[in-house]
């Protein structure tokens, strides 16, 4: 689960004023327009807004605040009804006011075009938005490069792109950035201490932002992020004219944390938080354009002053001392990325491969695999409380032997490095896969790991070290844990709601399936690899997509600051298209949320009738548990809509 602290309070009223804003009671979303008689509350049909690939199974949803006999619907689309349908399987119970969801299956309907669905169930009627039944391709290739542009959007440094949320150069000070010891934190995630200085200076310029509502640059979240976009550029090649180029960006920040020759590995720039007493500011006390921080003042006597030094001059942590062994997660990620970026390199410049190659292999022999406890991801732990890390060695591994495969290395070598990828393999799979255990996310990438191995033993032609079937069952039991959470659900969601970060791992289980497929896994999983495609993109009880630009309805109103101060909040115009936020979350982390001096207030839809005892939804720039977009999910969302749009 992804924790993100709330931003420091500003005004309390003025936060009270927006929060109440933002979950007022009130009409439908925008999706669908409902009327109906014998209750007030009104009927509602929630929809993938994006659409159906004609052969896909199809599945839409009529809200209703209590049981009938049966549900009859019509899919109408410009020359009239194309389909007509009738449900009387209702999938269980939403909230209070709705406590019936009924499944409308269309799946017979094949004929390409735009489409509503119209429902009427005892006098009550309703009528979805839009939607498409198109080629896969045609679905999902805009957004793949919508989500390209979203980390466009997120670039730190002098390399940015004016031509998108008229991005400005930012952090400069970063090419000079003072090294310090690893901070501590309270509980509270309030800064302990003061910093203490051990080394620099040392350019950490580049990167992508972590998340909306901060400039704070992560390796932990970096290095997943980056792994999926060079994923998507070495299998879609020319397909995306803009991602091998990102993902590129991307893998130069990375070369800058890790210093070979004193074998240090830096994995964090800047601070979320400062101390209780704000004598030391962190990211979250302000709301500016990133380029705002390079122009502070922090002198004694200049605004905001001394206490925010390190909001100007941002201190990096290294994962450990020089020469001494790196939490396994980092080390392996970053490997990965290495020689994820060797591969892309390897036909047109085998030296850069070559030495990209040599990265990977020098990192990742600095693991620490013995004792490893806790592992490092970020400071505070409590941003990315993690804890796996056998998956993130798995897939180092993996792709340092494509890298060999791809510069031609000798067959001993790769035969090697298969055999260390097929021991972390059987770790991995040993841990098992209980119920409600985690699946395909920033925290477990056992899945991509595991697809890797199954091509990196294709490309090496010899007898497999570990056998394909045993790596395609363990996908097939993360795709199960998924499926048995979803028959809880009465929109087929993988992952329980409020448990966090519902969105991402949706995209997470559509990837699974989509790999588990593609090297010799069955359909049997598809039906419901759609469907949490379907659940993120407005086939869920509050209607919305919670992908940016994607869909009818969608967040307006992101705790993004770059969305917030450079773009529309009107949901058209100037948006941070591409940008994925995690949607529902638990009802407890809307209490006491803040507001900060310069974010422009910002609220959008009416989503309360929507919320269960358990789960919310707001589309409030002050409701990061909703719609602080992040770089994990947004990887996650452009790799599965990449692996959609070449589904046949």
């Amino acid at each position: 689960m992804k924790h993100r602290i709330t931003l420091v309070a500003g005004t309390a009223a003025a936060t009270a004023s927006l929060l109440c804003a933002a979950s007022a009671a009130g009409a439908a979303t925008a999706g669908g327009r409902t009327a109906g008689s014998g209750s007030t509350t009104p009927a509602e049909v929630r929809v993938n807004q994006v659409g159906y690939p004609p052969d896909s199974a199809k599945v839409a949803y009529a809200m209703l605040p209590g049981t009938v006999r049966q549900v009859r619907f019509t899919v109408s689309g410009s020359h009239g009804v194309v389909f007509r349908g009738r449900s009387s399987r209702d999938a269980g119970t939403w909230n209070g006011a709705y406590r019936a969801v009924y499944r409308l299956d269309f799946s017979g309907l094949h004929r390409t075009g735009n489409y509503r669905i119209t429902i009427s169930a005892n006098g009550a009627k309703a009528v979805s938005p839009v939607f498409a039944v198109a080629p896969a391709a045609a679905l999902y290739h805009r957004l793949v490069l919508n989500g390209v542009r979203y980390f466009t959007s997120e670039r730190d440094g002098a390399d940015v792109r004016s031509t998108v949320l008229d991005r400005k150069p930012a952090n400069l000070t970063d090419r000079h950035a003072t090294v310090y010891a690893d901070p501590r934190y309270d509980s509270n995630d309030n800064l302990l201490g003061t910093f203490h200085r051990i080394g620099g200076p040392v350019n950490v310029a580049g990167g992508w932002f972590d998340a909306g509502g901060g400039y704070e640059k992560f390796a932990y979240t970096a290095s997943y992020a980056d792994g999926l976009l060079l994923l998507a550029a070495r299998d879609f090649p020319g397909t995306y004219p803009t991602l091998a180029g990102e993902a590129r960006f991307g893998l130069r920040w990375l070369q800058k944390l890790w210093r070979p020759a004193k074998k240090v590995l830096y994995i964090q720039v800047g601070i979320g938080t400062g101390n209780a007493s704000n004598t030391i500011q962190g990211d979250y006390n302000f709301w500016f354009l990133p380029q705002r921080e390079d122009r502070m003042d922090v002198k004694p006597g200049g605004h905001p002053g001394p206490s925010a030094h390190y909001v100007k001059y941002r201190p990096v942590f290294p994962a450990a001392a020089p020469g001494a062994k790196i939490s396994p997660d980092l080390a392996g990620r970053i490997a990965a990325d290495f020689a994820l970026g060797a591969q892309l390199s390897a036909a047109t410049r085998r030296q850069h491969a070559e030495h990209l190659l040599g990265l990977a292999r020098g990192i990742y022999a600095m693991a620490t695999t013995s004792h490893v406890g806790s592992i490092v991801t970020t400071f505070p732990h409590d941003f990315y409380p993690g804890t796996e890390w056998k998956s993130m060695m798995l897939w180092g591994a993996d792709e340092i032997a494509l890298a060999d495969e791809a510069l031609g290395a000798p067959a001993a070598r790769v035969r090697a490095d298969l055999a260390v990828a097929a021991h972390w393999a059987k770790a991995y799979i040993a841990q098992g896969h209980p119920a409600g255990s985690d699946t395909l996310n920033l925290y477990d990438n056992g899945a991509l790991g595991e697809a890797e191995l199954i091509q990196a033993m294709h490309g090496a032609h010899g007898a497999p070290v570990i056998a394909p079937h045993v790596l395609l069952a363990d996908m097939a039991a993360q795709l199960r844990v998924g499926e048995g959470l979803a028959k809880g659900d009465p929109f087929g969601l993988g992952i329980v709601l409020g448990q966090g970060d519902a969105t991402p791992h949706a995209f997470g289980l559509a990837i699974t399936n989509a790999l588990y497929q593609r090297y010799g896994g069955s359909g049997r999983y598809r039906a419901f690899a759609q469907q949490q495609l379907n659940f993120t993109l407005g086939a869920n009880g509050w209607g919305s997509s919670f992908v940016v630009g994607a869909g009818d309805t969608y967040p307006h109103c992101m705790q993004s600051e770059i969305a917030n101060l450079a773009g529309s909040l009107t949901g058209h115009g100037n948006i941070q298209v591409g940008a994925t936020s995690d949607g529902p979350s638990n009802i407890g982390n809307f209490v006491g949320l803040g507001t900060v001096s310069g974010m422009r207030a910002c609220r959008a839809g009416h989503y309360k009738p929507f919320n269960t005892k358990t789960t919310g939804y707001e589309d409030n720039v002050v409701s990061w548990p909703s719609v602080e977009p992040a770089d994990d999910y947004s990887a996650n969302s452009t790799l599965a809509f990449a692996l959609a749009a070449a589904t046949r």
